[in-house]
């Protein structure tokens, strides 16, 4: 039978990463580029993180996306570490991300220099 995923206890093991660190919501808020009120709703666990966001976590803190989720390791991910595929994904969607944001700085580049001249 398929574990029904709690909001709750997600919220809880993010929550509880969170404080043993010392870190505030606003910190980690910044670190995932989430409003502080929309992070709060992931630890109370009123709202589902992200896939995203929980890869963002779980590079921070050191830990899996497994874990985050269902509070234990899977056995081939014990040790921690991602797999060429996943690091490979991720890397392609921070260039697709970072390509995204030159060519809106470039635009606004353009259009601050037509104001100029």
């Amino acid at each position: 039978m398929q574990e029904i995923l709690s909001k709750k206890d997600i919220g809880d093991r993010i929550k509880d990463l969170r404080a043993r660190n010392g870190h505030s919501q606003s910190l980690i808020a910044e670190v995932l580029n989430l409003s502080r009120s929309n992070y709060s709703q992931i630890e109370l666990g009123n709202q589902y993180p992200t896939f995203h966001t929980l890869q963002k976590l779980a590079r921070y803190y050191g830990k899996t996306y497994h874990w985050l989720i269902h509070g234990e390791e899977e056995e081939h991910c014990a040790a921690g570490f991602a797999t060429a595929n996943q690091i490979i994904q991720e890397l392609e969607q921070t260039l697709k991300q970072f390509s995204s944001t030159v060519d809106k700085l470039s635009r606004e580049l353009e259009v601050l220099k037509e104001k100029v001249h």
